[in-house]
């Protein structure tokens, strides 16, 4: 379930509502995604990502004038504040998202976008420890059972 529409982040959004929707964007995709409603849950993994910056733009003071509804530029604002190394992560992860759109349920890697997404959002301060619920040989979510969490 996208939350845009219950925050409007162009009539402005502060910290903890962003926080709020990039979080149960998140936890909204993995389910949708373990329904099999791929273009849903790719649609939601993308707005966790958008809301994620909103929210570390949102808590710096350094960031305040920036356009929000811009997001290519505001991930490149967040490159230059050295959140993230690579330029082009943002560009590959919204042609990896288009093409998963494109593709619909013949897309053969959506766990891929999900890794993206988490460490993108633990890099945002969004996740804690996005990688530590992982089963290392799968490179899936743990379940609870086998030592994982739940968002």
């Amino acid at each position: 379930m996208p939350y845009e529409d219950v925050f409007n982040p162009a009539q402005g959004m502060d910290a903890r509502q962003a926080l709020a929707c990039a979080r149960l964007n998140l936890r909204g995709a993995k389910r949708l995604l373990q329904k099999g409603s791929l273009k849903r849950g790719i649609s939601a993994l993308y707005d966790s990502v958008l809301f994620g910056m909103h929210y570390y733009v949102s808590r710096h003071a350094d960031c305040k004038d920036v356009d929000l509804g811009n997001a290519a530029g505001l991930f490149h604002l967040l490159t230059q504040e050295g959140i993230f190394e690579d330029q082009h992560a943002f560009n590959r992860l919204s042609l990896s998202v288009e093409r998963a759109l494109w593709q619909g349920s013949d897309y053969p890697d959506a766990n891929a976008i999900l890794l993206e997404v988490e460490e993108m959002l633990a890099k945002l301060n969004v996740l804690a420890f996005p990688k530590s619920f992982r089963n290392p040989k799968s490179n899936k979510l743990l379940t609870k059972k086998e030592g994982g969490v739940y968002l």
